[in-house]
């Protein structure tokens, strides 16, 4: 085999590299990218439909849009070597993304047979990554040989789904993003052998983390945009603003330096995450309704519920987090974010009564206070590193 090259250097298994502490590339951060579009079409199908449907259609897109970037993560995480051939790639997912981004608002609405094939393309593109990995890295072909048969009979599903007319379809793109999202459980024993980088995913959990919460901020730059700028609806921008900027702290400054190791933690790591996406996207979404509330625009009426919710997705999910971090223990930083979660359910219902102004200052000053005792608990504050699974 002739030497590998930047045009053609095949796989390998990222973890025995020795060339010392990696980070997140240039094409990594491009590919991150094109999830601000899908995730901002996953947010204007909950703005338009504000309901509990509303939300769960939502999280039931937003699994498909978060497992293809957590795909091609893990893929990269394990086996990029940044070559020609996976940088084109790459690109093909990229645009497929953006397609699928595209037929979100529609997936529930007679567009689903785009929906399916965007993201039938985007994971042919990752069979084919795999393809590689069983020709020319030993040490990995068991696990991707695994992940090419559980992956490649998802596929089928989805295909044989446009063949079903609604609402069967939705209930084999169910079966399918089963099977899909559950492969790491049903492939533990393969993991050990071709182990994650721990240098570099919780960089790449963190840069997604990023990603959503610009999305939320803009959410916010959109409903100050669509009224005018009175007291009301700066407040409630004010306030969206200060929960997004608490939940960055949060997130950024109080999660440990390293996981450990241990499969479990790493799993509860990997899927907790979805709950943290989802949760900050629609807190964004809560902002910009109870902004165009505010604004006097009766159509957006009682959906500061949007807002609690999503807060409460998020810190039960960074309560699970701490826990699987060191010193892996229910501690003050556990339960500040359990009563935060909590505080957020019981104002849900609440916020029917109360006015959302008043639902919405009452998270975000618990937020701060979240900030402020553990900035007084915490002598050092480290962007969270680290991962074994």
């Amino acid at each position: 085999m002739s030497a590998p090259s930047r045009f053609l250097d095949p796989p390998r298994l990222r973890v025995l590299d020795t060339e010392g502490e990696r980070r997140a590339t240039w094409l990594e951060l491009f590919f991150d990218l094109v999830f601000v579009v899908a995730v901002a079409e996953l947010g204007e199908v909950l703005s338009n439909d504000a309901t509990l449907g509303g939300f769960l259609r939502f999280l039931a897109l937003f699994v498909p849009v978060w497992w293809a970037w957590a795909g091609f993560t893990f893929y990269a995480n394990r086996f990029d070597t940044d070559d020609l051939l996976y940088r084109l790639l790459i690109f093909v997912a990229m645009f497929a993304v953006a397609a699928l981004a595209t037929t979100v608002p529609d997936a529930f609405g007679g567009g689903s047979a785009g929906f399916a094939l965007a993201y039938v393309c985007i994971r042919l593109v990752l069979l084919v990554l795999y393809a590689r990995v069983i020709r020319f890295v030993e040490k990995g072909r068991a696990l991707a040989l695994f992940y090419f048969s559980v992956f490649g009979l998802a596929v089928v599903i989805w295909l044989v789904s446009l063949a079903v007319p609604e609402p069967g379809r939705y209930v084999l793109w169910a079966i399918a993003l089963t099977i899909e999202v559950s492969a790491p459980f049903a492939g533990w024993r393969l993991l050990p052998q071709a182990p994650v980088d721990p240098r570099h995913l919780p960089e790449r959990f963190g840069l997604l983390t990023i990603i959503v919460l610009g999305e939320s901020v803009f959410a916010v730059v959109l409903g100050v945009r669509d009224v005018s700028w009175e007291l009301s609806p700066a407040l409630a921008a004010g306030g969206g603003f200060l929960a997004a900027a608490a939940i960055w702290w949060i997130y950024f400054g109080f999660l440990d330096s390293s996981v450990g190791e241990g499969l479990r933690r790493g799993l509860t790591l990997t899927y907790a995450h979805f709950f943290v996406y989802a949760g900050i996207a629609a807190l964004g979404v809560g902002v910009k309704l109870v902004i165009l509330e505010a604004g006097g625009d009766e159509k957006y009426m009682d959906v500061a519920w949007v807002f609690c919710a999503g807060l409460a997705l998020c810190m039960a999910a960074l309560a699970a987090i701490h826990l699987v971090t060191p010193p892996q223990l229910l501690d003050a930083d556990v339960w500040l974010r359990l009563g935060t979660a909590a505080a957020a359910l019981v104002l849900l219902p609440l916020s029917f009564v109360l006015q959302a102004l008043v639902v919405v200052w009452l998270l975000a000053a618990l937020l701060v206070a979240q900030v402020v005792v553990e900035l007084a608990g915490h002598e050092r504050h480290t962007a969270p590193r680290g991962l074994d699974l």
